[in-house]
């Protein structure tokens, strides 16, 4: 939503039913303006789906002889973020099912319809709307990040393969704009001369068109007003990365920008010897393109690479078989094959890739260790008075001999009899320190530029490969989590489910699946707001936990409802027993802020293979039990009865 300004399609052939859930938008959703575009055909629907944006969709389930699901299916189609509300006069079970796995956010009864009930609704779908819409961004972030990764994997190769150096720049120019999805890649040298202080020349470019006419690859003497980018020329002297757009006030694009359509770039500086040399600019053909941060490190990562292959010709060889051993591989397998290689091509007898686990008390753990002959242990370390120390506090460490001289109390370097060490931290994209490069010799380190060069370069990338790890776990922790208890949600208590009733098949046991239920919550979310309602939701899911055993699993399902997943278990009072003690627990007062809240629960009982024999009659059956427990007058359990 815009502000506070709620736009709403309602798509309903009954005009009597729109003019009524037009009153309960009103009514409901105080806070929000409410905007709202009504269709009676599938067509008028169409035709608003097309020419507007919506933030929610009430659509009846039959509109004379269309079918909503039509209408669905259509915005399924158009990759459209609006969550659809389904309102039908009948409550059909199996049409619920069908319409949910269709893709909708909600099924509610007309009969049934309440001011609360659809203002509840509609908060929860656009909330769910917008995580999805987060995931959906960070599952893109991660796209492009593994895609970009690739790329300047092969970018890297063609810089280390190619013999020959011009061919080989080109070369992996053109990987890298390719792996960036962009419309050009240009290196540009810098003049070094006072007297041109702001010239430079086209040295290498690549474009995603060769037969753009009358574009020349080779420019010389060209000024950086020329190019529409002489307002950035301070920050790229300072070493900055910067990002330009095509926009009013502003001189950009000029010259080859202009003449190749760019209307965007990502400038990065290229720097040899801590000098500015140049600078390296990849351009998008869309004025509104969207450089993540996690890509324009990687980039800035990459562009540090071409410079240092332009500074270190004579290297290249040790360099190529630390990439080429590491090129394909991503993971644990990446970080076991960095280790080897740096070791082997630096050399050095030893070499570590350790993950910050703890930054505050300063403990790391080994990712992958070469030692000698043979990879070492993983194990968990505390780097107080060691080396690790100055590079957790984002400093490059260098001792080149007597490193135990200056660190008496580190007893692994006493015991690898350890002479020389050099350091490097790891970042994120957010340039937080996530681990450390470390390696170690039984003899002087003699090369400290070469060497600390090395290690930054390959630091960054496996920073940003430990960051794609931890993104892929997040990302799986988000769906399989609830955002707000940190409780399992659907999804995963399904999957337990079904391998409880599995196992209980197997193993002729019970199952016990109790569906939980807050006593009058909505009066407390009312009164005291949704921040104290969704603390006192946390502070009850950890209430609920502590009465679990090991194998026990309580998910959230949304709202204040909850479901406790009891495998194997002997007979129907070891669930009653647990939800008694349930209701005993959350009966204590519970304190939130400057209030003292008390919630009882309701708790309906389903037992497999008593009650259900699959996933969902199990859980059809503990809900009905529910509402036997409220009607019995709340805060009880209630056993499924049919």
């Amino acid at each position: 939503m815009a502000d506070n300004l709620l736009k709403v399609l309602i798509i309903d052939d009954d005009e009597d039913d729109i003019f009524l859930v037009k009153g309960m938008l009103k009514e409901g959703l105080p806070e929000s303006d409410i905007s709202v575009d009504f269709a009676m055909t599938d067509n008028d629907a169409i035709a608003h789906i097309d020419n507007d944006k919506h933030d929610i969709c009430l659509m009846d389930l039959h509109l004379g002889k269309a079918d909503g699901l039509s209408i669905l299916k259509y915005l399924n189609e158009k990759n459209s973020f609006t969550p659809v509300i389904f309102l039908t006069s009948q409550g059909d079970q199996e049409k619920a099912v069908e319409v949910m796995k269709a893709g909708a956010t909600d099924y509610l009864i007309k009969s049934r319809l309440s001011v609360e009930s659809l203002a509840q609704s509609i908060r929860s779908a656009i909330k769910l709307e917008e995580e999805k819409a987060q995931r959906a961004l960070a599952e893109h972030s991660l796209a492009v990040q593994d895609e970009l990764l690739q790329g300047v994997s092969n970018a890297m190769h063609k810089l280390l393969t190619v013999a020959d150096f011009q061919l080989a720049i080109s070369q992996a120019l053109e990987e890298l704009g390719k792996a960036a999805s962009v419309d050009g890649a240009f290196i540009f040298k810098h003049f070094t001369d006072s007297e041109k202080s702001q010239m430079c020349n086209l040295e290498f470019a690549w474009t995603d068109n060769s037969e753009v006419a009358g574009f020349n690859f080779k420019a010389e003497n060209l000024s950086y007003a020329e190019l529409g980018i002489e307002e950035v020329f301070q920050p790229l002297k300072k070493k900055q990365s910067t990002i330009t757009y095509e926009r009013q006030g502003s001189n950009f694009p000029q010259g080859i920008f202009k003449h190749l359509s760019i209307r965007s770039i990502f400038i990065v500086p290229l720097e040899i010897n801590s000098d500015y040399w140049g600078f390296v600019a990849l351009g998008s053909k869309k004025k509104d393109r969207l450089w993540l941060k996690n890509e324009q490190s990687i980039l800035e990562a990459v562009v540090a690479s071409i410079g240092g292959e332009i500074k270190r010709q004579i290297e290249k060889e040790a360099f190529r078989q630390i990439v080429e051993g590491t090129s394909s591989q991503v993971g644990d397998e990446f970080f076991r094959s960095l280790v080897l290689h740096l070791a082997k091509a630096l050399p050095v007898k030893y070499a570590f890739v350790n993950e910050s686990i703890n930054i505050k008390d300063l403990q790391c753990s080994v990712l992958a260790g070469w030692e000698g002959n043979d990879y070492s242990e993983k194990k968990i370390f505390n780097t107080v008075d060691t080396p690790g120390e100055e590079v957790l506090a984002g400093m490059l460490a260098f001792h080149p001999r007597n490193v135990t001289d200056a660190y008496p109390n580190d007893q692994t370097l006493k015991e690898l009899k350890v002479v020389s060490y050099a350091g490097v931290p790891c970042f994120d994209s957010h340039y937080k320190i996530i681990g450390h490069l470390a390696i170690m010799d039984d003899k002087p380190m003699l090369d400290q530029k070469r060497t600390l060069s090395i290690l930054k370069i390959f630091a960054s990338r496996a920073g940003a490969e430990l960051e794609r790890k931890r993104t892929e776990s997040a990302m799986r922790d988000m769906a399989y989590h609830d955002s707000l208890t940190g409780l399992p949600n659907r999804i995963l208590l399904n999957d337990r489910l079904e391998m409880a009733l599995l196992q209980a098949q197997r193993s002729k046991s019970l199952v016990g699946l109790l569906y939980i239920d807050f006593d009058r919550f909505k009066q407390i979310n009312d009164n005291l707001g949704h921040d104290i309602g969704d603390q006192l939701l946390q502070a009850v899911g950890n209430r609920l936990k502590d009465c679990l055993r090991q194998q026990d699993t309580v998910a959230r399902l949304g709202g204040d409802e909850f479901i406790l997943l009891l495998p194997d278990i002997s007979n129907q009072e070891d669930a009653g027993k647990l939800a008694q003690k349930l209701l005993d627990k959350i009966r204590p007062t519970i304190f939130i802020e400057d209030h003292e809240l008390n919630i009882t629960l309701s708790i309906g009982i389903g037992l497999y293979p008593i009650d259900g024999k699959d996933v969902k009659s199990l859980i059809r059956c503990a809900d009905e039990a529910l509402y036997m427990a409220k009607n019995d007058g709340r805060d009880c359990y209630h056993y499924y009865s049919k």
